[in-house]
């Protein structure tokens, strides 16, 4: 059994003609390995004097003990090594990132399509390992009625699927729990706003930890993470797999297409 946990996240982008980046993403666990990626975290923690009620976030509140106390290369030095961890125990991700300028859907709408994207790559990369899996993610922040819409809204993806895959990997519907519950979801808070924010440009801080979080990325068949373990949308943004991810080519194995990156018809040939 694998299990998804999952976050969402929302960047601004520093990119000309580039809107905010919403994201939908996180970190695949094997159940074997769960206890022991708490156990190292919590000690990673305690090393930090990080208190055993605080939150791990990317953007930490205002007022928090991690906003108020961890600083600099000390943040830089936590986090690596809590990335490290998950990376160290096996653990795989994958992240979708969604451009608001270049599409007519924005907001619930194109979080409705990115939620299409992540389980359509949730459900191919489970099918590869040969295996089933249970999606968390963190509750929505709008209260009770926003967690009921969130989960009806998922459950047709898990009874019928989607129009690229069968409904056969997860069989039951997502689960929802406060993230400062669960330190697998802190850490999918790292993996997908570190990712977003390198698609928006804003890499400033996000490049300190982002070899780590690219190991992780799932594969296609040809060995990219560009279009499967990275999901950017609109599809003209793949010159991004290139400046983001390093990859020299992408490809559609469905289509058994590919062409070489940079394209100089598309946008961010050169940045």
């Amino acid at each position: 059994m694998e299990f998804f946990f999952a976050d969402d996240s929302k960047q601004k982008s520093s990119r000309e003609g580039m809107g905010n980046i919403l994201g939908f993403g996180g970190i695949f666990a094997n159940k074997e390995i769960l206890g022991e990626l708490e156990r190292q975290v919590k000690a990673i923690c305690d090393e930090y004097a990080i208190p055993h009620e605080e939150e791990i976030k990317w953007s930490p509140n205002r007022g928090s003990w991690i906003h108020e106390n961890l600083h600099g290369m000390h943040r830089v030095s936590c986090y690596s090594r809590i990335l490290s961890a998950a990376k160290g125990l096996g653990c795989r991700a994958l992240v979708v990132a969604w451009d608001e300028g270049r599409t007519t859907l924005k907001g619930e709408r194109a979080f409705d399509k990115i939620l299409d994207f992540a389980f359509e790559r949730i459900t191919m990369h489970l099918s590869k390992i040969g295996k089933l899996g249970v999606i968390i993610a963190d509750r929505p922040g709008g209260g009770a009625r926003d967690d009921a819409h969130f989960l009806s809204n998922f459950l047709t993806r898990v009874q019928k699927g989607t129009v690229h895959v069968r409904p056969e990997r997860v069989p039951i519907n997502i689960l929802t729990t406060p993230s400062h519950l669960q330190v697998h979801l802190q850490i999918a808070d790292l993996v997908t706003a570190i990712t977003c924010a390198m698609v928006a440009g804003q890499n400033q801080y996000a490049s300190e930890y982002f070899p780590i979080v690219k190991d992780m990325l799932i594969e296609n068949a040809y060995g990219y993470k560009g279009g499967t373990g990275l999901k950017i949308f609109p599809d003209s943004l793949v010159n991004l797999y290139f400046h983001v991810l390093g990859e020299t080519e992408f490809s559609k194995v469905a289509m058994s297409i590919g062409w070489g990156l940079p394209d100089k018809s598309l946008p961010y040939a050169d940045l």
